[in-house]
């Protein structure tokens, strides 16, 4: 009987505790309402990084996305996101976007499960700017699914204004992310 309560003790306290969470699979999307009512998505899969408890509500590591393999669906559409506005071949600061200096709150960074807030830095377009939102974190075999969502205006990160034959993307647009962790 001690042995199961201990196991069970063990399970719980070394979700994150035990060592370094790579992510393994990620979604992200990024809902972009347009000037003229609509929206459309723009996707990637392309999401790395490294998250581990370092005691109290935050997080060592960061999550990085590869801004270059990002997909709107029209190609015409991807090249003008990824070389007018985004300026991806300015290189180091502009081709990825990096959270990083995250905090949980509501939820415990050694076995989080449930739904809380975070907050964190997040690099994109060479600037740095405080992010936060929503959080759900939950158990997936033997790693964790975090779903977290957060805005963005584009004006704080010196984007200029998305705008092509007089249509263009509003100023904040919606960051969902989806990932699963392993050891």
């Amino acid at each position: 009987m001690n042995q199961t309560i201990v196991a069970v003790l063990l399970a719980g306290v070394t979700l994150l505790g035990a060592g370094p969470r790579r992510v393994e699979r990620g979604d992200i999307s990024v809902k972009c309402p347009m000037t003229i009512g609509g929206s459309f998505d723009a996707k990637t899969t392309a999401l790395t990084g490294t998250v581990n408890a370092n005691g109290g509500s935050a997080l060592d590591g960061s999550l990085a996305v590869d801004l270059r393999s990002i997909d709107t669906g029209i190609s015409l559409r991807n090249d003008h996101l990824r070389e007018k506005y985004l300026e991806v071949d300015k290189g180091a600061g502009f081709d990825k976007a990096v959270l990083s200096d995250i905090t949980l709150k509501g939820l415990n960074v050694e076995a989080p499960d449930g739904k809380g807030s975070f907050s964190g830095s997040l690099t994109l377009h060479g600037v740095t700017k405080t992010v936060g939102g929503p959080v759900e974190v939950r158990k997936a075999g033997a790693g964790l699914r975090v779903k977290a969502s957060f805005p963005v205006n584009l004006h704080d990160y010196n984007i200029a204004e998305p705008r092509y034959l007089g249509v263009g993307v509003k100023d904040t647009v919606q960051v969902d992310v989806t990932f699963t962790t392993a050891q």
